[in-house]
């Protein structure tokens, strides 16, 4: 109730994501097991999964002539997906986020560049996009996120952004 919003408002995410998977594991211990027992079950395919989309957008990229953009995979955090499934009273395969990759480009109007072609590859989830990077949260985070369809039909959400970004995001200011 303190210190993840205090650092969530200084824009210190780890601490934040720490503290809050932390808590709901001795808060709603029963929550916390069932969803992470659910994402366990599921780790080996969403990493196999992860891979093979962001190999394939790397190759877009390089195709274009962004170079030297990093692609990882975005872990989801527990807490964070209880959350959203309250939220929006979802359940867990109606998440689009669980799969995840990040996008790490040099410059901010590569960011835009990879979303194009990222929408171009694959079909964009309407209503699951947000900008960011033109209007930055409250405490100064910047990022493009969005949710696609692959060809199969799963769902991928990717956060594009700059080194900068990054740092902030992760560090804080």
């Amino acid at each position: 109730d303190i210190f993840a919003p205090l650092a969530n408002r200084l824009g210190i995410w780890q601490i934040k994501w720490e503290l809050e998977d932390l808590s709901f594991r001795y808060m709603k211990p029963d929550a916390y097991r069932a969803i992470a027992k659910s994402l366990h079950e599921r780790r080996a395919d969403r990493e196999e999964y992860v891979a093979s989309m962001a190999e394939k957008i790397r190759d877009e990229l390089e195709a274009h002539g962004v170079r030297g953009a990093v692609i990882t995979a975005r872990p989801k955090h527990i807490y964070s997906i209880y959350k959203k499934m309250s939220r929006k009273d979802l359940p867990l395969e109606k998440i689009y986020d669980v799969r995840a990759i990040r996008v790490i480009v040099e410059e901010q109007t590569q960011c835009y560049l990879v979303l194009g072609l990222i929408h171009t590859m694959f079909r964009p989830i309407p209503n699951e996009f947000d900008d960011y990077v033109a209007a930055p949260k409250d405490n100064f985070y910047r990022s493009l996120h969005t949710a696609i369809l692959d060809n199969r039909g799963k769902t991928l959400e990717v956060q594009i952004r700059t080194w900068e970004m990054h740092e902030h995001a992760e560090y804080g200011i």
